[in-house]
């Protein structure tokens, strides 16, 4: 049976103190949570029933359900998809045996680990997994839904939409996110935020895990500021940043500190004050203390129209509208016709001297830039960042350098642009990164933050001046943003749309897999002139018959046709495939010149020499066009 009141008329009261972590403190005690944490409300229900009666004697009056991840994407990994109700239903049952008529339950949704700037995304499955696990809550019993740790206000807007579906009369929505600098980390602030949530139906905005005390505290006046008088404002901070000490991952914030600001926060109108990771019942007990004396102020209602702090928020979300994306210096220094970008690769040793020779006997050949891929097949090289920056001091002459998903995190990825930026390098192309093999002896790992589309849209941002989480940058970087397009795909539709999102997000121009026959260029022409960016479509003469069939049985997205692997093979000296091999491609560059915007040629096995022919027949190309 519930607490006589409801939680939204607690909350017009005074504070209320909420419960802290749950999975930081399973591990800590000893748990094994290596399934997640919401495994346990199955195989361990009396270690969840522990924490919850711990949290409740500790003082919290809301106790949150072990279900952040219970969702089928989330579990699918641990092969739970199947039983998300199950999960859920035992869950809440667990929360609400331990509150008794003491407090009210939440049941928790976090994220489905989906992102929406992700080439892999799929709105519709992301509806079902939130309105699946907010049903099977509701239907347990819960009193409230916290949805908690989102980054993405899109990705809130849609759970909170399901959550919105699934609630019963008087089921309080209580919607949070991550913040750093006052801004959400998909760089939106936090005003805004709040605008947005509570137009969408919540009843509680707030913020929660990120770096600790310092950045929800940041986020506060923006949250108060968004939601006086339309909804209630909740802080649940992590117990400070956590560290590595002893090989054990633990948060320094001591009870008393997170104590202090939670007393400052209630004076200043928040209304519900708990504690995301690292946080203990210590922690929500010093809370609990601190809050003593404010236990009842001024009741408030909500639901009052906004206040002009509101309209400010309006007019600050205005003047932070997405600015339209430009192509950049480098698409905008291109001209005439059939501009040619060459790729040679950075080398795998300490040696950059011969690729520094080979990218100015290509630009001098006549192409316009050089492309240089970022550790090709997950294959480690010298920073291409570093030889693009050395070619661009030495020679003048542009470069393309990829930039990878697979070998930086988000932080790590703005570290490296900034420093391209200021190297001058003026054309990034933005790819996810083939995945890196396992075993062998570097036991590398691929990070994979993002993917491709996210890393359009980061671009996109730093061009207008603000990093990812919507920080000023103090100027603006001036990228033309490119990116792959699979010429080799199965499907060419499903490949354009996703070129066409990308577009959406910034990109200003694309560089292709090779093709092997006109027919394959005209397919792939047709398939990317509607996402309406500029296209170098790309070649790469397969000087070897040896190289001819590596490219074909092992390198992802790329075929070779039939007739010209049997033409290698006729031939027995490797001169005389190369010879062929080249006048098989100069032919494929006849034959589509003028349909083309760009051509991208790609030096087989490093051997750059090979493309000097090429870049000839591109330049004899221009005077007849």
């Amino acid at each position: 049976m519930p607490p006589p009141q409801s939680l939204l008329e607690r909350l017009a009261e005074g504070p209320v103190v909420g419960d802290g972590a749950m999975g930081t403190y399973l591990h800590e005690l000893g748990h094994n949570i290596r399934r997640g944490p919401e495994a346990l409300v199955l195989d361990d229900p009396e270690a969840v029933r522990r924490v919850h009666a711990a949290y409740l004697d500790a003082g919290a009056e809301l106790l949150e359900t072990d279900t952040y991840a219970a969702n089928a994407p989330a579990l699918e990994p641990q092969g739970l998809a199947g039983r998300v109700r199950e999960i859920n239903a035992a869950a809440v049952r667990l929360a609400l045996e331990a509150a008794g008529r003491h407090a009210w339950v939440a049941g928790a949704i976090g994220p489905v680990p989906l992102a929406p700037h992700d080439e892999g995304w799929n709105e519709a499955r992301v509806r079902s997994a939130y309105r699946e696990q907010a049903q099977a809550l509701c239907e347990a019993g819960v009193h409230a839904l916290l949805l908690e740790t989102f980054d993405d206000l899109h990705h809130l807007l849609l759970a909170l939409a399901e959550a919105r579906a699934a609630a019963r009369d008087g089921t309080a929505i209580l919607a949070q996110m991550v913040f750093a600098d006052g801004r959400a980390a998909c760089g939106v602030p936090a005003a805004d935020v709040a605008r947005r949530l509570i137009e969408a139906g919540a009843n509680v905005v707030g913020a929660n895990c990120g770096r600790g005390v310092q950045s929800v505290g940041q986020a506060l006046d923006g949250l108060l500021a968004g939601s006086s008088g339309r909804a209630f404002v909740s802080v649940y901070p992590n117990a400070g940043y956590p560290e590595r000490i002893g090989g054990r991952t633990v948060y320094l914030s001591t009870p008393a500190y997170l104590a202090a600001h939670a007393a400052d926060w209630a004076r200043r109108g928040v209304r519900l004050i708990g504690g995301c990771c690292g946080t203990t019942p210590e922690s929500v007990r010093a809370i609990r203390q601190a809050l003593a004396a404010l236990r009842r102020v001024p009741a408030v209602s909500v639901g009052a129209p906004l206040p002009a702090a509101g309209r400010a928020v309006r007019i600050a979300a205005a003047a932070n509208a997405a600015v339209p994306p430009s192509p950049g210096r480098f698409l905008g220094g291109l001209h005439g016709r059939l501009p040619a970008i060459a790729e040679i690769d950075p080398p795998p040793h300490l040696d950059w001297q011969p690729v520094l020779a080979g990218a100015r006997s290509l630009l001098e050949a006549g192409c316009q830039a050089i492309s240089l891929a970022e550790n090709p097949l997950a294959s480690i090289r010298m920073d291409n960042l570093f030889v693009g920056a050395a070619i661009r001091r030495e020679t003048g002459g542009q470069v393309v350098c990829h930039v990878t998903c697979r070998d930086r995190n988000t932080l790590g990825l703005q570290s490296a642009l900034l420093g391209a930026h200021a190297a001058g390098i003026e054309a990034v192309l933005a790819v996810t990164g083939d995945p890196t093999p396992r075993g062998g002896p570097s036991r590398s790992v691929s990070v994979y933050e993002i993917t491709s589309l996210g890393l359009v849209r980061l671009l996109a941002g730093l061009n207008r001046g603000r990093n990812a989480a919507g920080r000023d940058l103090r100027g603006a970087t001036a990228f033309s943003i490119g990116v792959a397009f699979n010429a080799g795909a199965a499907d060419l539709d499903a490949e354009a749309a996703r070129l066409r999102r990308k577009a959406a997000e910034g990109a200003a121009f694309a560089m292709t897999q090779p093709v092997f026959t006109a027919d394959r260029g005209r397919a792939v022409l047709d398939s990317t002139r509607p996402s309406g960016l500029r296209v170098f479509l790309g070649f790469l003469p397969p000087v070897t018959l040896r190289l001819a069939l590596y490219l074909h049985n092992e390198v992802p997205g790329i075929r070779l046709p039939e007739e010209l692997l049997a033409r290698l093979a006729s031939f027995a000296d490797e001169a005389d495939q190369q010879r062929a091999a080249l006048e098989h491609t100069a032919g494929l560059l006849d034959a589509l010149a003028g349909e083309m915007d760009g051509v991208y040629l790609m030096a087989p096995g490093g051997r750059w020499k090979c493309l000097l022919p090429l870049l000839e027949r591109v330049r004899a190309l221009r005077g007849a066009g």
